[in-house]
């Protein structure tokens, strides 16, 4: 069956007449008397659940992890610098960051079976966001090093924590690769054995803190990710995790399947639509039960969208990415605001910081990314809204400042305003920042006020901070429109207040 498997693996082939391979491995009694050296030894964990959040500002970024040429082979070490500087931040936008940024990286030293399954997956992802020989020779290491990940389990058993792992990184390679049913089939695995771990009761086993922390957390943000029709073949395993209502919600959630780029897109842009509206909506139990159905649209749109990561112009894949960070975004921001729980987003790995590297690099690898392709998309405003965002609303100032320059590298006109006015309206916001020697969460979207002048030349931009420290303090700007077209200035305001995104409601 493993033949058989990677067979279809090196044909492009969806294997979905059977299972992924069905590893002796992955079976919690073939585990549970295996004495191969476990993680959570291995690894420096946070002190405890309660310092988490301090103790995560405090690790180092990706590139800052040392690596040395005994890791493997120059191809190994590249891939793996891929998988540090993007793979992990793409994954740790839906998923839980410490896992994938610290925890697995530090694994890859000592287990070869995560070692060569991170390494698949880092290949994988730079396959589908590349271009030519480069997406070609990945796409051939991800099929060698998959097989080495899976010949490693064989070979090594390893114990629970290591197969509970690799369960993970298989089920999120799979997504990468769309094949939808084996990244279930890898779910199926984990969940399974992680119950068969639970009802043991092994509190004093090396590795519980480990699985409980940081593996079923991202077992639980996995399955949310599934089409429901997917979610049917998990319902009688999933007594075995501790799912919140809306977590079943989100499992239960039915959408629309849908078979192109522009599909997706207008499906996304609905989302945002929603989200944007809401913003501005007074709060009411109304709104509540609204952010909870967005919620589900969105992890489910990432669903649908893994089988189209083959599909269409690369670089439309990647800004559907950016604009889906953005939409999560946007939605923690209105949870804030109408008093839902939400799980905060790590300060020095955020969602902002990915926004800025990810159009980087497209514009970095293709100066066409900003052609006029896009004029047609539901999301036509598809580059200025996020790099507006973020240079509007990020919390470190370094990401205002790199999206600032960034939009004026754009250079271009979308709808009703172009890259220089939104850099200018940016700039105006850092400046009171600095004048004011204030944190820049006191400086957001929200606290200001725009308004067209009378004779249609210049656009009025005012602070109204929320914060009673600051209400008799006054900031006002006018900044000259230029050759910006009169028809439509009067609605300018708006689009500003909603980033740059066409804005309709009913």
């Amino acid at each position: 069956m493993i033949a058989n498997y990677i067979r279809c693996i090196k044909s492009n082939i969806k294997c979905d007449g059977y299972a992924p391979p069905k590893i002796k491995l992955f079976e919690p009694t073939s585990t549970s008397s295996i004495s191969s050296t476990s993680l959570a030894p291995l690894i420096n964990q946070p002190p405890d659940n309660l310092q988490l959040q301090s103790y995560l500002t405090t690790y180092p970024h990706s590139q800052e992890l040392a690596l040395n040429p005994t890791f493997g082979t120059e191809e190994e070490y590249r891939s793996f610098q891929f998988f540090l500087e993007k793979t992990a931040d793409l994954i740790s936008i839906y998923s839980q960051p410490y896992l994938w940024t610290v925890l697995l990286p530090q694994a890859t030293w000592h287990q070869p079976a995560i070692k060569h399954s991170i390494i698949a997956l880092a290949n994988l992802h730079q396959s589908l966001t590349t271009t030519g020989t480069i997406s070609i020779q990945a796409n051939h290491s991800f099929i060698s090093h998959y097989n080495n990940a899976i010949r490693a389990l064989l070979t090594d058993k390893p114990p629970v924590d290591v197969v509970l792992t690799s369960c993970v990184i298989f089920w999120a390679l799979e997504n990468f690769n769309g094949s939808g049913q084996a990244a279930v089939d890898h779910m199926k695995a984990a969940i399974k054995i992680l119950g068969e771990w639970k009802a043991k009761g092994r509190p004093n086993d090396p590795a519980h803190d480990l699985i409980t922390t940081y593996i079923e957390p991202t077992i639980k943000d996995g399955i949310k990710l599934v089409s429901v029709d997917r979610a049917q073949e998990l319902e009688h395993l999933i007594t075995a995790l501790s799912l919140s209502p809306q977590d079943m919600r989100i499992l239960r959630y039915k959408c629309p399947a849908f078979d192109t780029l522009d599909v997706a897109t207008a499906y996304l842009s609905h989302c945002m639509q929603k989200i944007l509206h809401l913003l501005y909506a007074p709060h009411s139990a109304e709104v509540v039960e609204s952010i909870h159905d967005i919620e589900a649209r969105l992890c489910k749109w990432m669903n649908l969208f893994q089988k189209l990561t083959a599909t269409g112009v690369v670089y439309h894949r990647r800004m559907l990415v950016v604009h889906n960070v953005v939409a999560h975004t946007l939605l923690d921001r209105l949870k804030k605001q109408a008093a839902v729980p939400i799980e905060e987003v790590h300060p020095t790995r955020c969602r902002f910081t990915y926004v800025v590297l990810e159009i980087e690099d497209m514009l970095k690898h293709n100066a066409l990314a900003t052609a006029a392709h896009w004029a047609s998309r539901p999301l036509s405003n598809i580059f200025i809204p996020p790099v507006f965002l973020v240079a509007t609303c990020a919390l470190k100032l370094e990401n205002r400042r790199r999206a600032i320059h960034q939009l004026r590298l754009l250079n271009l006109a979308e709808g009703l305003w172009n890259t220089e006015l939104a850099a200018k309206i940016a700039e105006a916001m850092l400046d009171i920042v600095d004048q004011f020697s204030i944190p820049a969460q006191e400086v957001e979207m929200r606290h200001m006020d725009f308004g067209i002048g009378q004779d249609g030349s210049t656009l009025h931009m005012r602070w109204e901070p929320d914060s009673e420290q600051f209400q008799n303090v006054a900031f006002s700007r006018e900044i000259d429109l230029g050759a910006m077209p009169q028809a439509d200035l009067q609605n300018l305001p708006e689009v500003i207040k909603h980033f740059g995104y066409r804005f309709t409601w009913p």
